[in-house]
């Protein structure tokens, strides 16, 4: 029994072996048929090209991915911060609002709630007059999210009669904190001096040149003649969840209430940006997958260029299985090689482009004087996945050819 299991562990032991030193033959045999830069002048040459192209066309998609990425999240963060997350509104208005509010106020996924109330009007300076909307605001969550977004002033000071307007909106009339303007707006309408005790920059440019924003209480005292009456403004911790949670808010409350969301609200401009980032993606899974099939070609030349060897090597008693394996792992070193020299290239010009920021951007017209990069890890995983699927497909069918070559045919002329 003893010997049984020595002969048996010495026959696993040899086994492995022979596995790994066919496995070493195999890459070495296809490291050599890539060709070398004096010896396969040509065959090199075409190998480099193939390795260049993948490279290009990854640090591209890279590039392209983490700039659509970078203006999409950017504008995200600025709408969301403009607006609360989920909105429930009346007919227009809400007159129980405060009652609406404490159906939903015990639920997890709710961060805070406000209540504001908004309307059309006219701003007028000694300068110039703009035509715009004031809104009135209450509760913590809406003066918090201000606080993110205030650029000069106190926003305290909306407590004490008050206005905070857009940065924009400062620069078209002329006014800085501290200044007076007058609000033009109600039914019929009302004139109202107002002291700029803030100033707001969303970095949304319609929105921060047509913004004002009082307290609620001076709002429907102004506008509404005291009447009681706002929307609510919910913000929850996951804007992403926000349709889920606003299906089990309009589960609590009344049914002629309207509830929507962030996303509904800004439905057309990001189904816009996904579209716009679907093609540009797959423009560029077409250059990638050019350059797969240039991998294609280099290796059909490689296998015309190579058929005595492959017939030596046929008679030496290697099987049409391990030469197609030899072809396959060229085709993949290539791929590795192009991929590696992508993320390379793709990872040193995103870095140089955040750390230094070489390309300015008219902040009038983008908001953003710098190009925002994002791209995530799984991204990057996506991207090597997609590289490696292509170049296999690329190299199943000179792989096969050369797998099918019988050994008197490959020798005949030799």
């Amino acid at each position: 029994m003893l010997k049984y299991y020595t002969l048996h562990n010495n026959l696993l032991l040899n086994w492995d072996l022979s596995n790994y030193m066919i496995n070493k033959c195999l890459f070495f045999l296809a490291s050599r048929f890539i060709g070398r830069r004096h010896q396969e002048s040509f065959i090199y040459f075409t190998s480099i090209v193939s390795v260049i192209g993948i490279a290009l066309g990854v640090a591209s998609l890279m590039l392209v991915i983490g700039i659509m990425n970078g203006f999409s999240n950017d504008l995200k963060r600025k709408i969301v911060g403009a607006n609360p997350h989920i909105i429930i509104e009346g007919s227009p208005y809400i007159e129980d609002y405060e009652k609406i509010s404490s159906l939903i106020r015990g639920m997890p996924e709710i961060k805070g709630i406000g209540y504001f109330a908004q309307t059309q009007i006219i701003y007028k300076s000694s300068l110039y007059m703009i035509g715009g909307y004031l809104r009135g605001i209450d509760g913590d969550s809406e003066i918090s999210n201000l606080k993110k977004f205030i650029k000069k002033g106190n926003v305290e000071g909306i407590k004490s009669g008050g206005i905070i307007i857009g940065s924009e909106l400062a620069n078209e009339l002329g006014v800085d904190t501290g200044d007076t303007i007058l609000i033009i707006g109600g039914l019929p309408p009302k004139e109202f001096f107002c002291k700029v005790v803030g100033i707001i920059e969303y970095g949304i440019y319609n929105i921060d040149v047509s913004i004002g924003i009082i307290n609620l209480q001076d709002f429907q005292n102004k506008f509404f003649y005291g009447r009681k009456v706002a929307n609510i403004g919910i913000s929850i911790n996951d804007i992403y969840q926000c349709e889920k949670i606003a299906k089990k808010i309009d589960e609590r409350i009344p049914g002629y209430l309207k509830i929507s969301t962030w996303i509904r609200k800004n439905k057309i401009l990001f189904s816009a940006l996904a579209l716009e980032k679907k093609a540009m993606l797959l423009i560029l899974t077409v250059i990638i997958l050019v350059a797969s099939f240039n991998i294609a070609s280099s290796l059909m030349m490689t296998v015309y260029r190579k058929i005595k060897e492959i017939g030596v090597l046929k008679t030496l008693g290697m099987t049409g299985r391990q030469i197609r394996a030899v072809f396959l792992i060229q085709g993949l070193l290539l791929g590795l090689r192009g991929l590696i020299s992508g993320l390379i290239i793709g990872s040193v010009i995103i870095k140089v482009l955040k750390k230094y920021n070489l390309v300015k951007l008219p902040e009038y017209i983008y908001s953003i004087s710098y190009l925002p990069i994002e791209l995530s890890g799984i991204e990057i995983f996506l991207i090597c996945i997609s590289v490696f699927f292509m170049t296999i497909v690329a190299s199943v069918f000179p792989a096969f050819r050369a797998g099918r070559l019988e050994p008197a045919t490959a020798l005949r002329y030799e």
